[in-house]
């Protein structure tokens, strides 16, 4: 998948790795996955928020180890938790919250690849396309105006991928967001923690296929 060199557009060497094929500068493939997702800075805890990852890739190929990946995925990400919490004036009952975020997300990393393993590290914007929260505790009410996120998250991304089979490959990657999707001020009372906002914090597990 990677070249021996720098190699002008257009040109192409031939290199296996688990496969015979013609590998060129530019590649690219289909990923698919599941994520596990939580918003830090919303009183619950714990990865419990499950959700897809899908969309395509091109690489660009800088030598044999060093290259470059951009991709365009819709990706979803957010919040679900069940805490047991009270007050003097409601007693103790069990609240629950659900965030569901749906983004286009287009991460762009720089890999870097040693016999069958890949390290990764880059950056991604997103554009939320899709909302779904809701929340069951008498303490804490969403104003759908007033309490909206951010359009767009910018996360930094890490990962590491391992060669499975022929144009198959995994890969296991960590993201989290550089500036707050819903800030402080916009986040409903009782209902977070701290004063920087609310921030997603995310693993993927995806297979990734280079046609």
């Amino acid at each position: 998948m990677f070249m021996a060199g720098l190699i002008p557009a257009g040109h192409a060497i031939a290199r296996t790795t688990g496969y015979d094929e013609e590998f060129k500068t530019f590649t690219g493939g289909l990923a698919a996955g599941l994520n596990l997702a939580q918003v830090d800075g919303d009183r619950y805890f714990g990865y419990n928020k499950p959700g897809i990852v899908v969309g395509a890739f091109v690489n660009m190929h800088f030598t044999e180890r060093l290259g470059l990946q951009a991709e365009l995925l819709y990706v979803q990400k957010g919040s679900h938790g069940v805490a047991v919490t009270g007050s003097p004036l409601t007693g103790t009952y069990t609240a629950q919250c659900h965030i569901g975020l749906g983004y286009i997300e287009a991460p762009v990393v720089f890999r870097y690849t040693y016999k069958e393993y890949t390290a990764e590290a880059g950056a991604s914007y997103a554009i939320l396309v899709r909302t779904n929260e809701w929340i069951q505790d008498p303490l804490v009410y969403i104003h759908e105006d007033n309490n909206r996120f951010n359009t767009t998250d910018i996360n930094y991304v890490f990962g590491l991928g391992r060669h499975v089979y022929k144009r198959l490959h995994a890969n296991v990657r960590f993201q989290y967001s550089v500036l707050s999707i819903r800030p402080a001020e916009r986040v409903p009372y009782n209902y977070g923690w701290g004063t920087k906002g609310q921030f997603n914090n995310l693993f993927s597990v995806r297979l990734l296929y280079t046609l």
